[in-house]
């Protein structure tokens, strides 16, 4: 049982601190999720939407927390029970979510590692198996006394954090999982009693700032298509040998004498030759999918002019332009406007075709720009692919022929160059 226990803190504290970071990295995104189920089970209260930000920037450092502290063995009584009571509501809401199709990604892992509701799911299972021996051994979980205990955490938690910040190409993981030991492993060689306490506090500062900083800036990575470096039109489409979705046609027959209906696939359909049978009658065809095929990474970018003429590839293919996105022009901060006038007017100077993209309708965009003095036009672009585009509003993007080459929080607007360079 002994192992048992150090096997499931080695597994739950490690998940649930790269689970956290990664959703930390992008709690502006977390929070757009949690308004999707919040939305999804009736709670659209405006009071619940002023503080999803904060919510979910706090959710996510308390799971940074609770992982540091079930890997140093700190306070494992409150622990414990703040595990199994978050991870028995993970596993409902996982659970509702799968059976009635309420969000077609958890976001668990945030963008980084898009699981399906039932992936998640099944995840939650396998997970509270781990977290119920943490459970009900806690008293038997301290912070180590044994230096070999501390270096055997170390070790393994690090070995752990490679694989998993290799796949991601992004060391923060490994980082803040080394750094986090690395500070118990120094104290405690320097007071033994201290160096579990130590390590929570320093996990709990650091992935403050690390949320705060996402939140107020960007996030450090950003793993969705519309990142540095990406090409949207190339992602718009498939490459040649794409997996095609594979459908099955179900037909519903009903008896014309006894009333009973049966469905067949196309097989059977045709080795039971019912239509020889004059009592039976055909009622309907559905395809049902059977094996989904590729998707393209962007399948809902279109860009419209407000006469609803569909501009995308226009757009997209520009030598150099600049996009301010304004997912919605009601909640969209001012406070930095005159610096994006003056990064507008160079844009311009040189030759960069500037665009505005909101979801806002004629009346209000137009309002927008008279107030607040703008020198170039908003075109039309679904609001959920706005925020997923950047995580500002405004934000700043620089494409060139369709590559994104550059991004920009509103508190981050700089000149055209080192925008472009960033």
């Amino acid at each position: 049982m002994k192992y048992l226990v150090h096997l499931s803190r080695i597994i739950v504290g490690n998940l649930f601190i790269f689970s956290g970071l990664v959703k930390a990295n992008d709690s502006l995104g977390f929070s757009y999720k949690l308004e999707d189920y919040f939305v999804a089970f009736g709670m659209n209260w405006d009071w619940l939407h002023q503080i999803l930000v904060p919510m979910a920037a706090a959710l996510c450092i308390v799971e940074i927390v609770v992982g540091v502290a079930v890997l140093v063995g700190w306070r494992m009584k409150e622990v414990s029970w703040s595990l199994l009571l978050m991870i028995i509501f993970f596993t409902i809401l996982t659970g509702a979510s799968a059976i009635f199709e309420i969000v077609r990604s958890c976001g668990c892992f945030g963008d980084a590692i898009p699981l399906t509701p039932w992936e998640s799911f099944y995840k939650d299972l396998i997970l509270i198996v781990f977290i119920l021996i943490i459970f009900l051994k806690k008293n038997m979980i301290k912070p180590a006394e044994d230096k070999k205990e501390v270096i055997s955490y170390f070790v393994i938690s690090s070995i752990i954090m490679i694989p998993l910040s290799i796949q991601l190409e992004w060391n923060a993981p490994l980082i803040f999982t080394v750094a986090i030991l690395a500070i118990a492993l120094l104290v405690y060689f320097i007071k033994t009693k201290k160096a579990a306490g130590l390590a929570v506090i320093a996990s709990l500062l650091v992935s403050i700032w690390f949320s705060y900083y996402a939140v107020e800036h960007l996030p450090f990575r950003d793993f969705r298509p519309y990142a540095i470096g990406k090409n949207l039109p190339e992602q718009m489409t498939l490459p040649e040998g794409a997996k095609s979705p594979v459908y099955e046609n179900i037909l519903a027959y009903k008896n014309t004498v006894s009333g009973e209906v049966k469905e067949f696939t196309t097989a059977e359909y045709t080795a039971s030759k019912i239509w020889e049978d004059k009592s039976w009658e055909w009622l309907s065809t559905d395809s049902e999918l059977i094996e989904a095929g590729d998707e393209a990474k962007i399948t809902d970018l279109s860009i419209l002019t407000h006469q609803d003429e569909d501009i995308t590839d226009l757009v997209l293919s520009e030598d150099k332009v600049l996009w301010i996105v304004c997912y919605d022009l009601a909640l969209a901060s001012t406070e930095h406007m005159n610096q994006l006038n003056q990064l507008v007017k160079e844009a311009k100077a040189e030759g960069v075709k500037v665009y505005g993209l909101s979801s806002a309708g004629t009346a209000q965009k137009d309002k927008f720009i008279q107030d607040n003095n703008l020198d170039f036009d908003f075109l039309v672009t679904d609001g959920i692919v706005l925020k997923t585009m950047v995580r500002s509003n405004p934000g700043i993007m620089y494409l060139e022929h369709g590559t994104v080459k550059g991004k920009s929080h509103e508190n981050d607007i700089s000149s055209l160059n080192e925008l472009r360079n960033n």
